[in-house]
C-alpha cells in the first residue's frame, strides 16, 4: 500500500506541474467591448503585465488524477523588483484518505528567497529556483502569474505557441467577460481565459490524457535515469486541472513587510 501511494504521489506531482484549478465557466451573452484579432489580444495582455509594478489576487486550483482531487486555496502578492509572497493550503481527497496540509509559502521580502513547507523556512538559491520548487506543490500558483510578472522563461503563458491556439467563443469566469483560447496540440490541452476589459489571466485549464502523460513520464525517465524504474511502474490516467484567479488588484502600494508570511 505504501509503495502504491508513493507511485500515486509521483504521478500527481508530475500532473500538477503540467496543470493548474476549477470554477464553473458560463457562456457569456452580449459581451461588451470590441472584437479583436487573436494576435492583438495576446499583445495587449503582454503589454498589460509588462506595465504592472504590483499585483495581488486570491484563487483556487483543483486537480483531479487517478481518483484523487487536490484543491489548493492560494493568495498571490507580487511587486517589482523581485518581491513576492505566495501562500497556499491543500485538501487532498481520495477513496482511501482525506488530507489537509498546513499553510505553506514561498516568498522574498528583499532579504533572500525562502520556501516554507511546514517544517521551517528554507533559504532558496534565487527567485527562479524558489518559484520552480513551489510550482507543483502550490497547484500552479507559484508558476502561472509569477512567471509572467517576473518574465521567467519557463513561466511564459504568452509564448509563440499561444498564437497557434484556437480562439473560442467568449465566456465568463465568475462575473468577468473573457476571451478564450484553446491549444490544438497532441499533448496536454490548455485553455486560457483572458479578461476582455483588463487583459489579465482569470483562468487556465489543462487536460492531460493518459497517452500524453505516458509521453511526459517517458521524458522524465530519460532526464532522471535513477527514477526510471519507478516512473515506468506508474499507470497514467486522464487528469484535469483548472487554476482560477479572482479579487485581482494591480498597482497598489506595498511595503517590504507585506511580503513576509
Amino acid at each position: 500500500m505504501a509503495y502504491a501511494r508513493r507511485k500515486l504521489a509521483l504521478g500527481i506531482s508530475v500532473a500538477i506541474i503540467l496543470m493548474g484549478s476549477a470554477t464553473t465557466v458560463v457562456l457569456s451573452s452580449g459581451l461588451a467591448g470590441e472584437t479583436l484579432p487573436a494576435a492583438d489580444i495576446i499583445k495587449r495582455a503582454q503589454a498589460k503585465y509588462a506595465s504592472l509594478t504590483n499585483y495581488s489576487d486570491e484563487g483556487r486550483s483543483i486537480a483531479t488524477i487517478d481518483g484523487m482531487t487536490i484543491t489548493t486555496e492560494f493568495t498571490i502578492r507580487l511587486a517589482q523588483t523581485n518581491l513576492y509572497r505566495i501562500e497556499w493550503q491543500q485538501n487532498r481527497v481520495s477513496s482511501f484518505s482525506a488530507i489537509k496540509t498546513k499553510a505553506q509559502a514561498v516568498w522574498s521580502a528583499g532579504e533572500g528567497d525562502f520556501l516554507e513547507l511546514g517544517s521551517g523556512a528554507i533559504r532558496q538559491v534565487g527567485l527562479e529556483m524558489a518559484l520552480a520548487g513551489a510550482t507543483g506543490i502550490s497547484g500552479g500558483a507559484a508558476d502561472t502569474i509569477p512567471g509572467i510578472f517576473f518574465k521567467l522563461n519557463w513561466g511564459n503563458q504568452f509564448g509563440d505557441s499561444v498564437l497557434s491556439e484556437k480562439q473560442q467563443a467568449d465566456e465568463k469566469v465568475g462575473d468577468v467577460d473573457c476571451y478564450v483560447f484553446t491549444s490544438d496540440s497532441k499533448g496536454p490541452t490548455r485553455t486560457l481565459w483572458i479578461g476582455r476589459q483588463d487583459f489579465l489571466i482569470h483562468q487556465v485549464r489543462t487536460v492531460t490524457s493518459a497517452e500524453a502523460m505516458k509521453t511526459v513520464l517517458a521524458e522524465a525517465a530519460k532526464r532522471n535515469p535513477e527514477k526510471s524504474a519507478l516512473l515506468h511502474t506508474f499507470e497514467p490516467q486522464d487528469s484535469t486541472s483548472t487554476e482560477t484567479h479572482g479579487n485581482i488588484v494591480v498597482n497598489q502600494q506595498f511595503s517590504n513587510g507585506d511580503f513576509i508570511p
